[in-house]
Order: C-alpha cells, then structure tokens, then sequence
C-alpha cells in the first residue's frame, strides 16, 4: 500500500544519493549512524472533510533534520532538499503537488564523546494524495 512516509523516503533518499545515500530515517536514528543524516517527524497531518467524507489530497506537515559535521555540508543538503520537493511528482503510488518548505532553523548543539553536531530543521508542507 502507498504510503506519504515511504514515497517521501524514497524521493529524498533517491534525490540525494551522493550526500547521504540511504541514511534517512523516520523519528529513531540508529546510535551511532555515520552523518550526514536526515531525521524525517511528521508533524500534523490533517485530513480535509467535505459533505460527502473526507478528501482524498491533503496536507501533511513534516519536520526534517539534516544533521552534520559541517554547517556548510547541511546548509547544501537542506538546499538540495527544498529543490527536491519542489515539483509535483509521483513517486510509490503517491502524488505529490506543491510543497511549501519553511526554514532551515540552526539547531546545533555540541554531543558529548561526538564534538559539534550542526542541525538544520526544515518543515515541508507537502500536499499528497495516492496516486
């Protein structure tokens, strides 16, 4: 079954292979995973209602994270994902229309044992529907 968490996996993952290959993860990074990264949330995902039911696009908002050694390595990568989700496309049985992009917000912190870890949090706002 199509699924916004999958479809967007895929976009992104496929979009940026040559940055972060396949190291893109929904809520739970595994400890220890090589950066750079991306932590995909799903933030609100409201489900617009008419007469007859509900509808069948909707708007899902999704934070991602784009963590990193390099400010300048995230800062391309949170760019390369704005340009990524620009278009409207289909991917996995999904259809995806605009996505509004908000951010990124610098949310670095230093990590114990780690050093500084620059973290860049994008919102999307990425109008779906299955395809």
């Amino acid at each position: 079954m199509a699924d916004l968490q999958s479809a967007l996996y895929s976009r992104l993952t496929t979009a940026l292979s040559a940055s972060i290959g396949t190291r893109a993860y929904w809520s739970k990074v595994p400890q220890g995973a090589a950066m750079p990264y991306l932590r995909m949330s799903t933030i609100s995902d409201e489900r617009p209602q008419h007469l007859a039911g509900y509808d069948s696009s909707r708007i899902t908002r999704v934070q991602i994270d784009v963590f990193s050694r390099s400010y300048a390595e995230a800062r391309s990568i949170s760019e390369s994902i704005i340009s990524a989700v620009a278009q409207p496309v289909t991917v996995a049985g999904v259809n995806f229309g605009r996505t509004k992009a908000e951010g990124p917000r610098d949310l670095g912190e230093d990590v114990e044992g780690v050093g500084y870890v620059h973290r860049l949090s994008l919102d999307l706002l990425a109008e779906h529907s299955l395809a």
